[in-house]
């Protein structure tokens, strides 16, 4: 016995050597997953952030010589790194991530993929000049797209939001810096009545953008404030004044009237549940006091002439009402790219070819549907045209009022701007998508809600 217990140790000894140096740990599939998910989860919002602020920029579209180039120049060398960036990302969530696929085999997911695919197939007969462009266009949009189901997928809705927040005020100091600093750039010079220059507000980019910026960054500041979880400190009541005063000075400065109008009925469909109570109707009185403040205030400034007329020569740039009945001219506008629609019904010309094609017409449709046919035929606008109708439908059956307020700007800014589907996505085309993605999950209607689903529904907000 004795024997057999002096070597009972000498072989444990032997064989925890031969455990040390023969077999190697492999780490575990639990934290390689873990290893990969914090990956995906520091780099989609990374992403996200520079995606809305950068994408927007393009200082040649800040003066009218330069509104239709489609030149490689930095700004678009550097966003074309950044698109590159999204899309490997996009791919390797695709691939890795079952989830991301399920969620863009949902409805309304796998319209927004049937979509991209259109943009994919039209682009190969996009117009010639435009062809690189456009199907370099077509792929972003599909990567876009999937980009967002894999942030989706690793960050709440309420992160994504924040972080498209902190995109959209990082692009509005730059501008201001620039705007204020003066430059070649800094003030936009619209000729009007063939006679009239208007000087607007441009910097890093065309006015109409630079005020969506700010009726968008209004919105998302608001929609965050109505669902937060917790009380206001000083610090958060100062950065969302900052946030009111750089956007709405922007919107000024841009002279955007589409920005102002969607701006106002995204606000109004985020607090319209509030004007049932005693606090929304007095808001609303004041409002009331202060639409006719301001006609007797413009009454006394007519000093004599028709009140009318006054009211006209505020709400236009020129003075004259054919500029409102027109639409700025956008009805000729309009009338213009439905003769090119007419032409190309089934495929299009091409994203991005309205800045060739409509060369002496704005360079843009000036209307969502109208740019998704224009670029890619009358299927991609019947899938707009759902993804519009269901955006809607989802904003009147859900409480959530951030899905209110972003159907509103997408359905107002949509009848007067392109609003969508840009060849870089803007923050108003990521922000569709992420409510038309986020939505792919069943979410709880609106029809006689108790506490517990009010909760449930704010629930991904307030992560």
């Amino acid at each position: 016995m004795s024997l057999l217990e002096a070597a009972s140790p000498l072989e444990a000894s032997v064989d925890q050597d031969f455990d040390e140096h023969v077999e190697q740990p492999t780490p575990s599939p639990d934290s390689q997953r873990g290893v990969l998910e914090g990956l995906f989860a520091l780099v989609c919002p990374l992403l996200l952030i520079l995606a809305v602020a950068l994408n927007p920029l393009d200082q040649s579209d800040s003066t009218p010589a330069g509104s239709a180039g489609a030149g490689l120049t930095m700004e678009v060398a550097m966003k074309l790194l950044l698109s590159g960036a999204v899309g490997l990302v996009a791919v390797l969530g695709w691939m890795l991530c079952p989830s991301v696929r399920q969620r863009l085999t949902k409805f309304p997911g796998w319209i927004l993929v049937a979509l991209g695919g259109i943009f994919l197939v039209t682009s190969a007969a996009a117009f010639g000049p435009a062809a690189t462009v456009s199907r370099a266009a077509a792929m972003i949009s599909c990567l876009s797209i999937v980009f967002i189901a894999v942030t989706l997928q690793f960050l709440s809705l309420r992160q994504t939001l924040q972080c498209v927040l902190i995109g959209l005020v990082l692009h509005l100091v730059v501008a201001w810096c620039l705007y204020l600093g003066g430059g070649e750039t800094a003030v936009y010079q619209e000729e009007l009545a063939q006679s009239l220059i208007i000087e607007r507000m441009g910097s890093t980019a065309h006015p109409n953008s630079l005020g969506r910026i700010g009726a968008l960054a209004i919105l998302v500041c608001l929609g965050l404030w109505r669902t937060r979880n917790r009380p206001l400190t000083p610090v958060m009541i100062a950065m969302m004044g900052f946030v009111f005063a750089i956007s709405t000075a922007t919107m000024f400065e841009s002279m955007s009237r589409t920005a102002a109008l969607s701006c106002a009925a995204a606000v109004l469909a985020v607090m319209i549940d509030r004007l049932v109570n005693r606090r929304g109707l007095a808001l609303g009185l004041c409002g009331v006091m202060g639409v006719c403040l301001l006609m007797l205030a413009i009454g006394l400034m007519s000093e004599g002439s028709d009140v009318g007329s006054r009211v006209v020569a505020v709400g236009t740039k020129t003075g004259d009402i054919e500029e409102l009945t027109s639409a700025t001219g956008r009805t000729d506008i309009w009338a213009e790219a439905i003769r090119y629609i007419a032409q190309r019904p089934l495929t299009g010309w091409g994203l991005n070819s309205a800045p060739l094609l409509l060369e002496d017409f704005s360079h843009h449709t000036h209307n969502l549907l109208l740019h998704v046919i224009f670029s890619a035929g009358i299927l991609a606008g019947i899938c707009v045209a759902v993804l519009l109708g269901w955006t809607v439908y989802h904003a009147v059956t859900v409480v959530d009022p951030m899905f209110r307020g972003i159907a509103a700007y997408i359905c107002v800014s949509g009848l007067f701007e392109d609003t969508a589907f840009e060849t870089f996505p803007f923050a108003s085309t990521l922000l569709w998508l992420l409510v038309l993605l986020a939505a792919s999950v069943e979410t709880p209607r609106s029809d006689g809600p108790d506490e517990a689903t009010l909760e449930h529904l704010a629930s991904d907000l307030r992560q």
